[in-house]
């Protein structure tokens, strides 16, 4: 047995050993007086996962015993923020790996010391303030780039609102006075990327996964009743949401874009299970602005075809539901607003309904 190998591979776990971070680095973050228990960090407060040099935290912010345990390097919290149990625990930290590689060589590539990249998270003032509200968010799961989270003020305040938000994500996003509910932003952009407007995403799970391994846009405003916007984006879906949308009653746009393509301009999709599914299981569905209004309007529209609805359409309950069952759709301006109107209308075969056009309760259903 050749024996500088198997030394390679004893220094190779050396650098591994040695190139982990201390856990207890607090000397060179900058911490108001008023935060982290009022104590020098590291404490029960506020503990670092590896050098703390570039961590900041402002007043009154992670006074709760654990709220900012285990804070990855890159970490910025404003004021009157991240207080709660857990409340930004591991924020943007990173899980240490190390890759060892043995050849027959001895040269030096023969083995490779640890990568430790670490996430990224900033949290404005008056966010995170509840049991685990920004819980490992902007972490990253390994080695690589990190993950990515900014969330401005006044938002993620609810029981895991904004739960591993960012996490080995590309970029993640939260405007203010968003995400302010139970898991009403929980993963999302996790292992994805997603943005959320201000004032958007305020009820129980209403973008909970929006952009989970996909990527999602929610504009200003938007998504505000429970479960709206669930998932959507997610499983390498693409979902855009414009400002004013998917509001009005519960569900609305859910699922819209997973494992697809869902584009919804402003105001649009506003009602009960509204655009429910749209351009998921790989579809692919665009809507234009002021269009899809009303309960169950557009609902599974493009789920698993081609769904196009133009300005000013399909408002009304139940105007364009399910108007893809069997093949793809196109609806032009100022058409099917009506109760019933356009319902079904693609499933016997590929529709194309011009400007002003089916306008009357149950017109232009079924095959006709």
């Amino acid at each position: 047995m050749k024996a500088v190998p198997t030394l390679m591979v004893l220094i190779a776990i050396a650098c591994c050993v040695l190139s982990v971070p201390a856990a207890a680095q607090g000397g060179g973050a900058t911490i108001a007086p008023s935060s982290c228990g009022g104590t020098p960090a590291p404490n029960d407060y506020c503990s670092f996962a590896g050098s703390s040099a570039g961590i900041k935290i402002g007043a009154h912010s992670c006074n709760v015993v654990g709220a900012c345990s285990d804070l990855g390097p890159n970490v910025t919290i404003g004021s009157n923020s991240c207080n709660g149990p857990s409340a930004c625990a591991s924020l943007g930290n990173a899980e240490n790996s190390c890759d060892v590689s043995v050849s027959a060589s001895i040269i030096h590539p023969a083995a490779r010391p640890l990568t430790f990249s670490a996430g990224s998270a900033k949290i404005g003032n008056n966010s995170c303030n509840a049991d685990g509200a920004c819980e490992y968010a902007g972490g990253q799961g390994g080695a690589g780039s990190g993950g990515s989270v900014k969330v401005a003020d006044g938002s993620c305040n609810g029981y895991q609102s904004c739960y591993e938000s960012g996490y080995d994500s590309t970029n993640t996003t939260i405007g203010a006075n968003a995400c302010n509910s139970y898991q009403s932003c929980y993963d999302t952009g996790y292992e994805g990327a997603s943005t959320i407007g201000a004032g958007s995403c305020p009820e129980d799970q209403s973008c909970f996964d929006a952009g989970n391994g996909g990527s999602s846009s929610i504009g200003q405003n938007s998504c505000l009743e429970s479960q709206a916007c669930n998932g959507a984006g997610s499983s390498a879906g693409s979902s855009s949401i414009g400002s004013g949308s998917c509001g009005g009653d519960d569900s609305a746009c859910q699922g819209a874009g997973q494992e697809g393509t869902s584009s919804i301009a402003n105001n649009s999709c506003n009602g009960y299970q509204t655009c429910d599914g749209d351009g998921a299981y790989g579809g692919n569905t665009q809507i234009a602005a002021g269009s899809c209004n009303g309960t169950y309007a557009c609902s599974g529209a493009g789920a698993s075809n081609q769904a196009s609805i133009g300005k000013n359409s399909c408002n009304g309950t139940d105007a364009c539901y399910q108007i893809t069952e069997g093949y793809s759709a196109t609806v032009g301006n100022n058409s099917c607003d009506a109760f019933e109107a356009c319902e079904e209308s693609a499933n016997a075969g590929s529709k194309n309904i011009k400007n002003n056009k089916c306008d009357a309760p149950e017109a232009c259903t079924g095959a006709i």
